[in-house]
């Protein structure tokens, strides 16, 4: 048998649209053990619907490496045990293609090297920020170019937590993606290049004083209002209770604030906030995974 335990994350991280992605401390731990026959799926601790056919994402995603390098899949036993909310912009999806991805390539033989599972992970998904985060840790940059893909990462600096916003709605990342312009003006580009990198640097330089200005964006957050009704006000709550940035985690609809971990007073203040406004989401104090995705084979005695 075959455990990987894999991170949540967080993609976009406002001006970083489709590029920027960053590990967080919630984890969804997948085991695969291989069968003669049949298709066995758990999801263990959680009431969550999850697909237990041949539908199921970590399933098609173990079946994509066996597929990759030429070995007849048989049958699986797959159980999950998921702390990452399903649907709500915190890379539950990535967790289980990465999961499934390393668990077959350490079933087959480990064949594949670390970028080739990145690069099918990204053509799964269909964008690469999420399952790089997930993959390597940290704080991710992913780049395409042409038939290139390319990533680098950063470790986060611990002195920074970022406190998840989550509501009980979830939005459908499709519906949400296509209220996105299919064009932007070169005013809205330039805008966003500049924010983004001045967020990179923050990080890499640990100056953090100016994560808020570095976080604006024009390129998705403000056309996503219409299924995130609350988002513009609980930025507002956010910087009142001193956060350094807040913005709208992948497409939503959990809203993502970047806090310094001194300030120990903020999840209670939101938290009063949040209530006194009847907008209904449960805060949660996570900090960076900058270690990524984690595999142990399990070998039994006969």
């Amino acid at each position: 048998m075959v455990e990987v335990r894999v991170p949540a994350s967080s993609a976009n991280i406002g001006s970083g649209f489709d590029c920027f992605g960053i590990a967080l401390s919630l984890h969804n731990t997948i085991s695969v053990s291989e069968l003669e026959k049949g298709l066995y799926i758990s999801n263990a601790g959680r009431e969550d619907y999850i697909p237990t056919g041949e539908n199921n994402l970590i399933y098609r995603s173990v079946v994509r490496v066996y597929n990759e390098v030429g070995v007849t899949p048989k049958g699986f036993k797959i159980r999950q045990k998921s702390s990452i909310p399903m649907t709500r912009g915190l890379g539950s999806s990535s967790a289980c293609i990465i999961g499934g991805m390393l668990a077959a390539n350490a079933l087959t033989g480990r064949q594949l090297d670390m970028q080739r599972i990145f690069e099918l992970a990204t053509e799964f998904e269909g964008h690469p920020d999420n399952v790089c985060a997930a993959l390597y840790g940290g704080f991710c940059l992913s780049c395409i170019d042409g038939d290139k893909l390319i990533r680098k990462t950063l470790r986060v600096s611990q002195e920074l937590e970022f406190v998840a916003m989550v509501p009980k709605y979830f939005t459908v990342t499709k519906k949400s993606r296509g209220l996105l312009p299919t064009a932007v003006s070169m005013e809205d580009a330039a805008y966003n290049i500049s924010h983004a990198t001045g967020f990179a640097l923050s990080l890499a330089t640990g100056d953090f004083k100016n994560l808020d200005i570095y976080c604006n964006d024009r390129i998705h957050q403000q056309y996503r209002k219409s299924v995130v009704s609350d988002m513009d006000r609980v930025f507002e709550i956010s910087k009142a209770c001193g956060s350094l940035a807040a913005y709208l985690s992948g497409s939503g609809p959990t809203i993502i604030a970047i806090v310094d971990k001194g300030n120990r007073d903020f999840v209670g203040k939101v938290m009063k906030a949040l209530e006194q406004e009847n907008i209904q989401r449960k805060c949660m104090r996570l900090t960076v995974d900058n270690v990524g995705a984690v595999l142990r084979e399990i070998k039994y005695d006969k």
